[in-house]
């Protein structure tokens, strides 16, 4: 397996959750399949609402559906039809996959008020498996390659419809079981050297600053919207640690395959003179590999003093990593039961302020399932057919 996006929404912010909504998409508290959160899409009639990935061809998409209300017509929720590839959700429940206008298979009837593991192919095959509902597949036929990674209610389709989408995970090698998307967020100070204080100066629990969903960085900072690096003599050894969530409390379990983590980080600057070098890293649980090395954090939404942290007109900046996919073995490199380490330092002499006001990193996993009990008939012996 190789996934190349993942996000649960549990950051409440499209763009540290490297999303786009669109019409009627958006976060909501009321349905979850993981974590507390999930994206709601309720158009009326000839309306959207959905979400678009980064990745503009996704060879294998997979979600978590929940179904409110049924449409009266056909609805499409993953694809562009009939420009792509498509899947319509159907009036009775059931799913039906489509190549262009042309109809393909359909999927047994899906139930309301239920949570499902949807699987979609998006790359090229004949005779191939095509739709998996909870890890089962439902729908073979033929794909054109052509999925785009919209997620939800694209087409203005004449009903309206609501559904919830939870844990998105895109994969390039083939379908996954059931997995969960999870997020660690800051719970406690690890470790701070003398120049990382919260916004108003605080020196203790600078981690309450950078875990709040949605971010709150301010122009007007204080000690609960972000942390600041005041400039002056500094170097790669002038750092401020988190202890993150642990696998446990996030739902892990120890007979679990994590599968991808990746790291987001979002920061800013006090004053748009000068450049302001940050980096940061996970130092522990896993050791390596989830980071990014020293950066301008003018780069990205541009140069400018913050503001309020919002849609990216505000100046702060997300930062994230490569998704990792190896070295997560459960035991050997990851303890459930033990915090990650996530670190921001100052690899530079400055005297200018650099502010970050959002750690954290999404665990991607896969839920152990127990194999079915055998069911072993025992014979039965009949004394009367026994030889005397």
């Amino acid at each position: 397996m190789a996934v190349t996006f993942l996000t649960g929404f549990e950051s409440a912010a499209a763009l540290v959750d490297g999303i786009t909504l669109t019409g009627t998409a958006a976060y909501s508290t009321t349905q979850a399949r993981t974590g507390s959160r999930s994206i709601r899409c309720n158009p009326a009639s000839g309306q959207t609402g959905y979400i678009n990935t980064p990745t503009p061809i996704a060879k294998w998409t997979h979600f978590g559906l929940y179904i409110t209300t049924l449409p009266s017509v056909g609805r499409t929720i993953v694809g562009d039809k009939p420009t792509t590839d498509s899947l319509v959700l159907n009036s009775d429940g059931t799913l039906t996959h489509y190549v262009g206008l042309t109809a393909g298979g359909s999927t047994p009837a899906l139930s309301t008020g239920v949570w499902y593991w949807i699987g979609m192919r998006g790359t090229s095959g004949t005779g191939v498996d095509l739709v998996q509902v909870n890890g089962v597949t439902s729908v073979t036929g033929n794909s054109s390659g052509n999925l785009a990674a919209f997620i939800g209610f694209r087409n203005t389709e004449a009903s309206a419809a609501d559904i919830h989408i939870d844990d998105v995970i895109l994969d390039d090698a083939g379908f996954l079981a059931p997995s969960k998307v999870a997020l660690l967020l800051p719970i406690s100070d690890n470790y701070r050297d003398t120049l990382w204080t919260g916004g108003s100066g605080g020196t203790t629990n600078l981690y309450d600053a950078v875990n709040n969903c949605p971010p709150v960085g301010s122009a007007t900072e204080s000690d609960t919207t972000q942390i600041e690096h005041a400039g002056g003599a500094a170097g790669t050894t002038d750092q401020y640690a988190a202890n993150l969530t642990t696998y446990t409390d996030a739902g892990v379990g120890a007979s679990d395959t994590v599968i991808a983590l990746q790291g987001v980080v979002v920061w800013g600057e006090d004053i748009a003179t000068g450049t302001k070098m940050l980096s940061w890293s996970v130092v522990s649980n896993p050791a390596t590999g989830i980071g990014a090395g020293s950066t301008d954090v003018s780069t990205g939404h541009g140069s400018g003093a913050v503001g309020t942290y919002s849609t990216g007109t505000d100046y702060w900046n997300e930062s994230r990593s490569a998704i990792k996919t190896t070295g997560l073995v459960i035991d050997t490199y990851i303890t459930l039961g033990t915090s990650p380490v996530m670190r921001v330092s100052r690899p530079e002499t400055a005297s200018r302020v650099a502010s970050v006001c959002f750690m954290g990193m999404y665990v991607a996993w896969t839920p152990y399932v127990a194999p079915p009990v055998s069911m072993v008939v025992p014979r039965r012996v009949y004394p009367q057919l026994i030889p005397h």
